[in-house]
């Protein structure tokens, strides 16, 4: 599994150095970091995801939990604990909303940036070798299916 212990370590800042006027929060937090599977699947740079959970510290008098699926939005704290419980799998968009510009918010972000980056150079490698013993073995088909996929993980780079 990937290392995600930044994220836990992000959300441990979150509940120590805020606060949230919803006490759920907290409680989904605690949540979210006390499960490997969930954090490994949150995001908190991909907001073009299809689950996304925003969560406001109490001075930006926001809401302080919205949680979106599929066009549905809900603020109700026990449906999004079930909806994470029941998904720990589902990708997820977590978005922080602070009063204040937070210096380890962007720091968690720009990690994520950085570590998705050398996890997709990673992918690329590991297809590299596989396209080189396809083609040792003369499997034509294997070829063409790793080069078509190395080729959107390229086009993924940029």
């Amino acid at each position: 599994m990937r290392k995600t212990s930044f994220k836990k370590d992000f959300i441990n800042y979150c509940l120590y150095n805020y606060e949230f006027k919803d006490h759920t929060a907290v409680w989904i937090l605690n949540f979210i970091k006390s499960h490997p599977l969930i954090t490994h699947n949150i995001s908190f740079t991909n907001s073009e995801l299809e689950r996304k959970l925003r969560i406001a510290e109490s001075s930006t008098n926001r809401p302080t939990l919205m949680f979106e699926k599929n066009g549905t939005v809900t603020a109700n704290g026990e449906t999004i604990f079930h909806e994470l419980n029941l998904n720990k799998t589902d990708a997820l968009y977590v978005e922080f909303i602070f009063a204040k510009n937070d210096l380890r918010y962007n720091q968690a972000k720009s990690k994520e940036l950085m570590k998705n980056d050398e996890i997709l150079l990673e992918d690329i490698e590991e297809l590299e070798s596989l396209i080189d013993e396809a083609l040792v073995s003369k499997d034509k088909e294997r070829f063409f299916e790793l080069t078509d996929e190395l080729q959107k993980l390229n086009d993924k780079r940029g």
